[in-house]
């Protein structure tokens, strides 16, 4: 028989008339996460019922990674009779091992006869004349817990966490600056903990896009695509960057870079319907990661710019990366374009000092250039599928932002 689960969310919950939306994103992203274990969810009284097939560990690791999931239970599901119930409870209860206990009850239903209060004390004093368990409503070592639902009641002592926050593809799409460090990862990870789906867009040295399909770029997506389903990259050359910007002052270098990437980045949100930009800054931490650079940075965007770390320290920032398993994948050898910036930059750049550059340079029209020899990655996790095309001739056409983009 396939294992049965309870799955509770916690944050949609508190929307208001578009809970319905949210709620639908979330059963299919629960779908989702489970496919090919032949999946079935039901949304029951507030809840969802969830069933699978293969094994109780690779379901409840996908259930694990699912945003919008606030905890969930492996359960055993018994008819609505006081008879059927008191049975699970005692299977529960010597399943165990424990020697302090305590029953919680919930009733969706509350025709049921019993009241909670009723029915907990009841099942309790049968655990305890079955079992010689002793009664602790402080801290008991096992705490077996009951849902009595308008077609069923379901009984589990086990609650295991989920991520939390909103379903992914409730909150539309962003173009994300995607290093292949220890921020950016750890930054996508939290947009889509608030519901947004990530574009990665990253730009590599090499002569051609290999050596980044390759690397630990590419096996990050692929980390997260596990939280974010299917994921889509986007690899952009630097070397026609790089000579076009070889006579600019080395100490702005780090800042006339961010600017053209954040322009990139703009250019591609039309087509992959995306409503802002987002970077893994976290303020002060770098040189060019100060109030005015980031001022500068964001100076002429027509996009709001999302930047979900930027109050963390590098120390809160590795821990969220070893909890998400990105961090052995951030530290791994890999050259890129933050390699070769100098190590002395301006702390104070002036916005009206890159845009001369801007203008001087004609970065506008190198930003279409680059995008012309771009590969365009797309990565789909179930069944481990990655498909590299030239973004020329792959170029999504415009999308609708928000939401709907995604539902």
């Amino acid at each position: 028989m396939a294992p049965e689960y309870v799955v509770h969310y916690s944050e949609v919950a508190l929307k208001g008339k578009n809970r319905p939306e949210f709620v639908r994103a979330l059963r299919r992203n629960i779908a989702r996460s489970l496919s090919g274990l032949a999946p079935v969810v039901e949304l029951r009284d507030g809840r969802f019922v969830v069933s699978a097939s293969g094994t109780a560990q690779d379901a409840a690791a996908r259930l694990g990674k699912t945003f919008g999931v606030a905890w969930f239970s492996e359960v055993a599901p018994v008819g609505l009779d006081y008879d059927g119930i008191r049975r699970g409870v005692l299977d529960a209860a010597r399943a165990s091992k424990g020697r302090t206990f305590k029953v919680e009850t919930r009733r969706s239903d509350k025709g049921y006869p019993l009241t909670s209060r009723e029915l907990a004390v009841r099942l309790g004093a049968a655990v305890q004349e079955e079992t010689g368990m002793k009664v602790d409503l402080t801290d008991p070592e096992v705490v077996i817990r009951v849902d009595v639902t308008r077609s069923n009641a379901f009984v589990y002592s086990n609650k295991t966490p989920g991520p939390g926050g909103l379903p992914v593809g409730t909150a539309g799409r962003v173009m994300h600056l995607f290093s292949g460090g220890i921020d950016s990862p750890v930054a996508a990870w939290l947009l889509m903990k608030r519901g947004c789906v990530p574009v990665y867009l990253h730009f590599y040295l090499a002569p051609t896009p290999r050596n980044a399909l390759e690397s630990k770029v590419t096996k990050q997506v692929k980390a997260l695509s596990a939280y974010g389903g299917k994921s889509t990259l986007v690899l952009v050359p630097f070397a026609e960057y790089q000579l076009a910007t070889a006579d600019a002052p080395g100490d702005l270098e780090p800042s006339l870079f961010r600017r053209f990437m954040r322009m990139t980045a703009e250019a591609l949100a039309p087509p992959f319907g995306a409503a802002a930009i987002s970077t893994g800054d976290s303020l002060s931490q770098a040189a060019s990661q100060t109030l005015w650079n980031l001022a500068s940075f964001d100076h002429g965007s027509t996009l709001p710019i999302l930047r979900p770390l930027l109050a963390y320290d590098k120390d809160e920032i590795i821990s969220l990366a070893r909890r998400i398993s990105t961090y052995d994948l951030s530290i791994e050898e890999y050259k890129d374009c933050c390699a070769i910036i100098t190590r002395h930059p301006r702390t104070r750049v002036k916005s009206a000092l890159l845009d001369d550059y801007v203008r001087r340079l004609e970065l506008q029209d190198l930003v279409q250039e680059v995008l012309r020899g771009a590969t365009l990655v797309s990565y789909n996790p179930v069944g481990d599928v990655l498909r590299c095309a030239d973004l020329a001739d792959s170029m999504p056409t415009t999308r609708a932002t928000g939401p709907e983009a995604d539902l």
